[in-house]
């Protein structure tokens, strides 16, 4: 039996993403080696059911936390985020070249939100 590989490929270049958003779960505190390992997992498994895609290239991130009672530090927050992104491949690394910018603050959402997008012309490199 013999088979025809000759299949027409068009080629052409892939459309830029606009932004890639998440909405995750708060995530723990990271002394909480055991929770912050539950926590991954459960990200991990909600990013690999979305599929958001990947965003190439120099990124912005930002970050929405839950308003929430008592006290937390969001440079302590960032870092699982980041991590969790990177881990997946929704953006290339950590490294400066790739992630420009990182914006986070407290917002009346439901627990994190997160928006990948093209950094600005200016942070190219």
């Amino acid at each position: 039996m013999r088979f025809n590989l000759d299949v027409p490929v068009e080629k052409r270049s892939l459309k830029a993403k606009d932004a890639i958003r998440l909405d995750l779960e708060f995530p723990p505190p990271m002394e909480a080696r055991e929770a912050q390992a539950d926590w991954q997992a459960r990200s991990g498994a909600v990013l690999a059911s979305l599929k958001p895609g990947r965003m190439a290239g120099p990124v912005k991130l930002t970050l929405l936390y839950e308003e929430r009672a008592g006290r937390r530090d969001l440079e302590h927050l960032i870092r699982p985020v980041v991590a969790l992104i990177v881990r997946h491949a929704l953006i290339d690394s950590d490294h400066r070249a790739t992630l420009r910018e990182v914006h986070a603050g407290w917002a009346a959402v439901r627990g994190l939100r997160v928006t990948i997008e093209p950094a600005r012309e200016f942070y190219a490199l």
